[in-house]
């Protein structure tokens, strides 16, 4: 027996060969999230959820994961900085919205007080660019995150409060008379494209053709199922032990604008995106990336 295992080692080193091992990922708890549920179910894949972008910062910086969901903006930021990571897929095409009780559209907005997550974040960049485009002036407050956001509009419902799905969902549910205003649509009016690439999937520059294929093909089977199979993918997510339950879910995803589009295809949008973002506040990405930053381009 021991004679048949030392011949089974030196064939493995041999060819070559190594026990096969997991993908790490890191991902942002919300959408994000959504998108991937599939591959967190898999052996395939190590997933570990994260709230707010500091563990993102982080893991660009320690090059700690294989693959690194976060804003698009901010992989941008981090590739001047670091570049070991690039730009494999956008995943989220606009997820933003503005919640009250009174019935407003983007026009009543002037002078009115909007709490509003993530100052400096693609939140706050969207908001501002569509205020300004339409020459709308409101007072701007912050808070450190959507939850935070969500929780303070159901505590008081006298607020205005920029919000993302699923907590747009959760508050419909807490809450019986709730007015949204839905922000991709005042973008596209303003910029002729439907939706913008808030967040996008970064992956390690030294991963193999072959791990990247899998990887981009696994996300790209899981957003399909999570778009096609609602229920079921709402149910896979409170076993996950996503934190919501699978009535929000079910609701939050047709409004997730989760999709698919890798990076050669998306690189327009992108391109675009950032020249507003480099408009509104050059420092949130430092200048725009160089083709390399995109993956197969």
């Amino acid at each position: 027996m021991k004679k048949s295992l030392s011949i089974l080692i030196f064939l493995l080193v041999l060819s070559g060969c190594k026990p096969s091992e997991s993908i790490s990922m890191i991902v942002p708890y919300g959408t994000p999230e959504l998108s991937q549920l599939y591959m967190e179910d898999s052996k395939d894949y190590q997933v570990d959820i994260v709230q707010g972008a500091d563990p993102l910062i982080s893991a660009f910086g320690s090059v700690s994961h294989d693959v690194i969901f976060a804003p698009t903006h901010l992989g941008a930021k981090m590739y001047h900085s670091i570049g070991s990571y690039r730009l494999a897929a956008s995943i989220i095409w606009g997820n933003y919205y503005l919640v009250s009780t009174e019935e407003l559209s983007i026009e009543d907005l002037s002078g009115r007080d909007i709490v509003v997550f993530g100052q400096n974040q693609t939140s706050d960049i969207i908001l501002k660019f569509i205020c300004s485009e339409l020459n709308i002036t409101p007072n701007l407050s912050y808070v450190d995150s959507v939850t935070t956001a969500t929780s303070l509009f159901i505590s008081d419902s006298s607020k205005i409060v920029m919000v993302a799905e699923p907590s747009l969902s959760l508050i419909k549910q807490t809450m019986l008379a709730v007015n949204v205003i839905d922000l991709q649509l005042s973008y596209e009016e303003i910029t002729g494209r439907d939706s913008y690439p808030q967040s996008s999937v970064f992956i390690k520059a030294t991963l193999s053709e072959s791990i990247v294929t899998k990887i981009m093909e696994d996300l790209e089977s899981s957003i399909a199922l999570v778009n096609s199979n609602i229920t079921d993918s709402a149910a896979l997510s409170v076993r996950l032990g996503m934190g919501m339950s699978q009535a929000v879910v079910e609701s939050a995803i047709p409004l997730s604008n989760i999709r698919f589009i890798d990076a050669k295809d998306a690189k327009d949008d992108i391109i675009d995106y950032f020249e507003i973002i480099m408009s509104m506040n050059s420092a949130l990405i430092g200048s725009m990336p160089d083709d390399f930053f995109y993956y197969g381009d």
